[in-house]
């Protein structure tokens, strides 16, 4: 089925969390609505709004407060990423100029801000139960921990794959997982099919990194919707690097390190850490990595009720994996 025919069962559900995004963020001052505007018009997968939206509807639900809840979800994402582009002095985000470039950092952080409050009053409005509100405030600590504790290890050339993967899941998994969890809890599932969602959105959410990582080291450029290999300019490990890291020779270790720890890294040295992270199968061992997540996630969904919504959470494990951007 694939990634699209899953964004064509969702449609009209889609529709209604777009409008949601847009009618929930209007601000009275013309200058924040243009900043918000600017944000919320610039597109994106809508993983975590697809996500919630499958989870309640694999759950049985069917009211309207489920377009809200997954509104709020994608929010609290585009939040995210409007800081992070900040804290990476990111100057393109899907293909177009980030909101750091444009309207400066001050703007940027105090946007983000913004949409985080919105988040609450939309979570206000849906009438959301404490045990989404308990979910939504875990995932977002989850994710900001995430972020200190990977500035924290930033310079760290020894940090083992654990500490790594642990990260990912904070920064990335947690919202993820989170975005599913609220959707079961919506539709009063049984508690143990809430934690299977969970699990489910916990295994497809590092999935998804690892594969971004991959895409970051190997993508296309006009595919990925933002630059490549950023994180190698930036001197970040990621998992294809660490594989390499692990099994090439000491000499080349060493001149890994040395370049990774660097002030800044040139288009050779970026193009020296491609060609050893390939030659050692960095690459496939973390693509087999995704893979054996995405089984994972697959596994944990079965605990729903076979519906249509079930098999668009199926299709979505295997699709995230597979994808080219």
């Amino acid at each position: 089925m694939g990634l699209t025919a899953v964004y064509d069962i969702l449609r009209s559900d889609l529709e209604q969390v777009e409008d949601r995004l847009r009618q929930r963020t209007v601000n009275r001052y013309e200058f924040v609505d243009l900043a918000v505007r600017h944000v919320i018009e610039g597109g994106g997968k809508r993983l975590r709004p697809m996500l919630s939206l499958l989870s309640a509807k694999a759950c049985g639900y069917t009211g309207s407060a489920m377009y809200d809840l997954a509104a709020a979800m994608e929010l609290i994402h585009v939040a995210s990423l409007v800081h992070d582009d900040v804290i990476d002095e990111a100057a393109l985000r899907r293909s177009r100029e980030t909101l750091n470039v444009r309207f400066g950092n001050k703007v940027s952080v105090l946007v983000g801000d913004y949409m985080h409050a919105r988040v609450l009053a939309i979570l206000v409005g849906c009438g959301a139960t404490e045990p989404i509100y308990a979910a939504v405030a875990d995932a977002t600590q989850s994710m900001c921990e995430g972020e200190v504790i990977h500035a924290y290890k930033a310079d760290d050339f020894e940090i083992q794959v654990d500490d790594y993967l642990n990260i990912m899941d904070l920064k990335t998994a947690r919202l993820i997982a989170c975005s599913c969890r609220v959707g079961a809890l919506l539709a009063g599932a049984d508690p143990d099919i809430v934690d299977a969602m969970s699990v489910y959105g916990s295994a497809v959410g590092v999935a998804f990194q690892i594969v971004d990582d991959v895409l970051d080291l190997v993508g296309e450029e006009t595919t990925f919707g933002k630059p490549t290999r950023n994180d190698l300019r930036e001197g970040k490990l990621t998992l294809p690097v660490m594989h390499a890291r692990d099994n090439c020779s000491p000499v080349d270790r060493e001149r890994l390190r040395a370049m990774l720890l660097a002030d800044e890294r040139g288009p050779d040295d970026v193009e020296w850490i491609v060609n050893l992270t390939q030659r050692h199968g960095g690459v496939e061992h973390a693509l087999q990595a995704a893979r054996d997540l995405s089984a994972k996630a697959a596994t944990a969904a079965l605990a729903a009720p076979e519906s249509g919504a079930r098999d668009g959470l199926l299709e979505l494990a295997t699709a995230l994996v597979e994808r080219d951007n």
